[in-house]
C-alpha cells in the first residue's frame, strides 16, 4: 500500500506542475514567457508548445493527464514518419496486458528528432526506444524520464510505460492504435495540411475515457483510503476473471 500511496503522489505533485492556458496558440512568444511555456521543435504529434523547464509538449501533457494512449501513424508529423513506422515494423504487437517483444531492435537507442533539434544542424537526437515509443503512443513529455511497469527491459508496450504524468490506472488499450502506412490517410493527411486552417485529425480519434475515482479528490464523501483500496481490488478481480475465462 505504500508504494501505492508515494506513487499516487508522485502523480498529484506532477500534475500540479502544469499551468493551463486559454488560447495557448493564439499568444505572443512573450506571453508564452511569462506563463513558463515556449515554441520548440514540433514533437511527433505536430505540437510546438513547450514547458521552458523540462520541454514537454503541453499539448501531449494535456493528452497524458486525459489517459489517452494511442496514434495513428498516417497522422504523424512528417518529421517522425518514416522512423515510427520503421520502428513499429520491429515490434511483436500482442494482447494489451501482454510484454510486446522487440529482438529484432539491436540497440537500445534510436536517431530521431526531439526538443533539442531546435536551431541545431543535425535535426535528429540519440533517443531511448522506449522512450521513443513513449512519445508516439502517450506524447512527447520532452526531458522527463519514462519507465517501464512491468520492469522488463525489452518489452515496447505503451500501456507498460509511465512518465510522472500518468494517471495511477491506465486504459486497457490503445485508441487509435494505427502502425501502418495507409495511402488513403496519408493523401487526406497532405490535403488536411494544405488548407488554411487544417483540422486536428489525431485529436479527433482520441476517445474519451473514465477516470477511476482516486483521481476525482473532490468529490462529495470521498474517501482516499476506501478507493485505494477498492481500486486494487477490482484491478486484481479483472486479471483473475480474465485468467479464468481464457
Amino acid at each position: 500500500m505504500a508504494n501505492f500511496v508515494n506513487g499516487y503522489q508522485r502523480h498529484v505533485d506532477a500534475f500540479s506542475d502544469f499551468v493551463f492556458v486559454h488560447g495557448i496558440d493564439s499568444l505572443s512568444d512573450e506571453q508564452l514567457d511569462a506563463h513558463g511555456y515556449y515554441r520548440g521543435f514540433v514533437c511527433p504529434h505536430g505540437h510546438y508548445i513547450r514547458n521552458k523547464d523540462k520541454h514537454w509538449c503541453y499539448e501531449c501533457v494535456r493528452k497524458i493527464m486525459n489517459n489517452n494512449c494511442g496514434f495513428d501513424i498516417n497522422y504523424m508529423h512528417g518529421q517522425y514518419k518514416i522512423k515510427l513506422l520503421s520502428l513499429w515494423e520491429r515490434i511483436t504487437v500482442g494482447e494489451p496486458d501482454e510484454c510486446w517483444d522487440s529482438h529484432t531492435l539491436t540497440t537500445p537507442r534510436v536517431n530521431i528528432p526531439s526538443y533539442r533539434s531546435l536551431n541545431k544542424p543535425r535535426v535528429t537526437d540519440n533517443i531511448n526506444v522506449h522512450k521513443v515509443i513513449y512519445h508516439c503512443a502517450w506524447g512527447d513529455v520532452g526531458s522527463l524520464f519514462v519507465t517501464r511497469t512491468c520492469k522488463n527491459k525489452r518489452c515496447m508496450n505503451p500501456l507498460h510505460m509511465v512518465s510522472s504524468w500518468n494517471r495511477v490506472f491506465p486504459p486497457e488499450t490503445m485508441h487509435p492504435f494505427c502502425h501502418e502506412f495507409d495511402p488513403q490517410k496519408l493523401m487526406y493527411f497532405a490535403r488536411n495540411n494544405m488548407e488554411e486552417k487544417p483540422k486536428q485529425l489525431l485529436e479527433a480519434e482520441y476517445k474519451n475515457t473514465i477516470q477511476h475515482p482516486l483521481v476525482n479528490k473532490n468529490t462529495t464523501d470521498y474517501d482516499e483510503e476506501k478507493e485505494m483500496y477498492y481500486g486494487l481490488y477490482a484491478k486484481k478481480y479483472h486479471k483473475s476473471s480474465k485468467k479464468e475465462s481464457g
